[in-house]
């Protein structure tokens, strides 16, 4: 098999093109993962034990469940029960849905790290428990959960190759594309292994510098 360099040229406008949609499941996923993991580690924390069984329950399914079969369940599943979405919108959820299991147990480790007598200082100076959350304990166990948050991203990243089984045109799946086109495997997974390996960069040097500045910060 020769490598013929001419397809970079041909299809790479192809692939990139389909960047866009990887990167937009990607920051959806992530959105829904960060926000819905943080809302689920502070129910799992808190008193209140339906919450934490809420919390519990979702974690332990979300997290228990392949996520190519959450995305069957979002794009076929959810039309059976009235909720039509576009490949899209299900893919964003599926993968955002098991982001948000994994962050969940991210955030609750951060925050069992913190120190017991960092909650108990701020309660007794009258502290509201938002303020306290938000000033005190959110910083010291954010700081503990990057480097895990971030792993967790870099997955949540690779995870949108499953998005093109539910007709997404993100990059794998365009890459399936055009290799059943033209035949030439070598050259186009190439292209597509660098684009996956300069997007995972970035997030290691996202990483770096979040890293940094909470170091600077403590």
């Amino acid at each position: 098999m020769t490598f013929d360099a001419q397809v970079w040229g041909e299809y790479l406008g192809a692939l990139l093109d389909s960047l866009w949609a990887t990167i937009w499941l990607f920051l959806g996923s992530m959105a829904i993962g960060t926000v819905g993991g943080a809302l689920l580690a502070l129910m799992r924390t808190t008193p209140v034990w339906p919450l934490r069984a809420v919390s519990i329950a979702f974690t332990w399914v979300f997290r228990g469940l392949p996520p190519l079969v959450i995305l069957f369940f979002t794009y076929f599943g959810l039309p059976a029960l009235g909720v039509a979405l576009t490949p899209m919108a299900a893919g964003i959820l599926g993968l955002g849905l098991t982001a948000a299991a994994y962050t969940a147990e991210i955030f609750r480790s951060g925050l069992s790290a913190v120190d017991r007598g960092q909650w108990e200082a701020a309660q007794a100076l009258a502290m509201t428990p938002t303020h306290y959350m938000w000033r005190v304990i959110a910083p010291q166990a954010f700081r503990v959960s990057i480097p895990p948050y971030f792993s967790n991203a870099i997955t949540a990243l690779k995870a949108t190759s499953l998005a093109s089984t539910i007709t997404v045109a993100e990059i794998t799946g365009t890459a399936n594309r055009l290799i059943s086109t033209t035949f030439q495997p070598l050259e186009i997974l190439t292209i597509v292994a660098i684009i996956y390996l300069l997007l995972n960069t970035v997030l290691v040097l996202l990483q770096f510098l979040f890293e940094r500045a909470f170091a600077l910060k403590s």
